[in-house]
């Protein structure tokens, strides 16, 4: 097998040098040198493969004790892409012109730049090769870059629900609820967030956007920032994972795992500080950011009682995410691009999912059961059409059949024809429509419940 072939390389490789005609011949001398050769011949024609023959470096010292000596030469990797230190620079601009996607954990250009060929894109492997080229001392930084834009972006939402148009149409919309979970009706219907959202639309707002559009920008920003703030974690694992197998084991001695001794010296100072090193956990950000805004909104709850009705806005910003996914989906197979062309946007999920858990309305929205209302509606949409669609195509059997009893009126028939055609051709682009919706809104339902498995542990105190 592999492993037998690893063995017997690795004898032949560490056996001791062989004499030859008066000549010495050492095969691990020779393995060595034209390896060293190669790495660095290979390295100086692309830089981008250092980290690969490095890792080389390191499987051939642990497989068979090969003492490869390091090129020395500027390491590269492609993975990099956008250099993550001008992301900290001006992160308000990337959160703004980036959409995550939450299945790749990767953020995504809504817009190239003038002239550009390519979208940039930013993952946890080019977080990586940040923080291994400028060290993991950014996390600190950009965990506190991350905050502040946090609390920023917060505060606007808060200052959008403090508005008295918006507050009054969503305290008519909760007592509207209220009414109908006491007669037994626990189910929010689709016309009314229809109705509901052309209502919100009709706010104006300082931007120029619609009050409901604001509003979900604002919340998939949010979301935005809560995904960096997962994938510095990641990254921040990820580079240790890589840095592993080049450190020793280490057992904490007894006497180190015992506490501080009364005579600390030099080696159970080490020792302290290695223990220290090993039992620390790795902070979770997102939960940080969690408790810090549900503690802040629990103290200041009566200057913030307007956000109690926050869930009952959630239907009308599905519908609308829904519009504009549609719309991003259509501008990106058209030549002239007038708006934002994207295909994904699932920050909004994971801003949403952010601010249900930071007000503790998880509950309260799942009570309002609108994935259910949606797939009924749905059905209810799909089945009428079915039957739209068969009581066409009997009518046009119907005249196909007419036709053919009397052929002296093939050119009215062949015209009533044509009709029925392009009505049947309506009906499948209204089928085609609604597939559209329900699949945009089933995606949408995903990466909510898998947003809020990011904020499920967490409790109100």
């Amino acid at each position: 097998g592999a492993k037998g072939v690893h063995s017997r390389l690795r004898k032949l490789i560490i056996s001791t040098p062989l004499y030859v005609c008066q000549t010495k011949l050492d095969v691990k001398s020779e393995v060595e040198k034209y390896l060293e050769r190669t790495f660095y011949d290979l390295c100086t024609l692309n830089l981008n493969d250092c980290n690969t023959y490095t890792e080389m470096r390191s499987i051939a010292n642990e497989r068979y004790g090969l003492n490869l000596a390091d090129p020395y030469l500027p390491d590269g990797s492609l993975d990099q892409g956008v250099d993550f230190m001008d992301i900290l620079r001006d992160l308000d601009s990337f959160i703004a012109q980036y959409n995550y996607n939450l299945i790749e954990q990767s953020f995504v250009e809504r817009r190239p730049e003038r002239g550009a060929k390519y979208l940039n894109t930013m993952n946890i492997k080019c977080l990586s090769a940040s923080f291994k080229q400028h060290g993991l001392g950014v996390v600190s930084s950009a965990v506190n870059v991350c905050y502040k834009l946090l609390a920023r972006k917060f505060q606007l939402l808060t200052e959008f629900f403090a508005d008295d148009n918006m507050n009054s149409l969503l305290s008519r919309e909760f007592r509207w609820f209220d009414n109908q979970k006491n007669i037994g009706n626990n189910t929010y219907p689709f016309a009314r967030a229809s109705i509901f959202a052309q209502e919100v639309k009709k706010l104006e707002v300082d931007s120029g956007n619609n009050a409901l559009d604001e509003c979900r920008i604002i919340i998939s920003e949010i979301g935005n920032v809560i995904a960096l703030g997962r994938m510095i974690r990641a990254a921040k694992r990820s580079v240790f994972s890589d840095e592993l197998p080049f450190l020793p084991s280490y057992a904490i001695p007894a006497d180190a795992s015992e506490g501080p001794q009364s005579k600390p010296n030099a080696k159970s100072g080490l020792h302290d500080a290695i223990s220290a090193i090993l039992t620390k956990q790795d902070p979770d950000f997102v939960r940080a950011f969690v408790n810090v805004f549900r503690g802040v909104i629990q103290k200041s709850q009566s200057d913030n009682s307007f956000m109690g009705s926050f869930f009952c806005i959630v239907p009308a910003l599905c519908l609308c995410w829904m519009e504009a996914s549609i719309q991003g989906k259509e501008m990106m197979h058209k030549k002239n691009i007038t708006r934002d062309g994207y295909y994904t946007d699932d920050g909004f999920a994971v801003g949403l999912a952010f601010s249900l858990s930071v007000l503790d309305q998880t509950k309260t929205y799942e009570s309002l059961n609108w994935f259910k209302s949606i797939q009924s509606k749905y059905a209810a949409d799909e089945e009428d059409l079915m039957e739209k669609k068969k009581a066409q195509q009997v009518k046009r059997n119907a005249k196909i059949s007419a036709s053919k009893q009397n052929a002296w009126f093939t050119s009215n028939t062949e015209d009533n024809t044509q009709e029925e055609d392009a009505e049947m051709t309506v009906l499948h682009m209204m089928g085609k429509r609604l597939e559209g919706n329900r699949r945009e809104m089933a995606m949408l339902f995903f990466s909510m419940h898998g947003a809020r498995a990011f904020f499920k542990d967490i409790r109100s105190k």
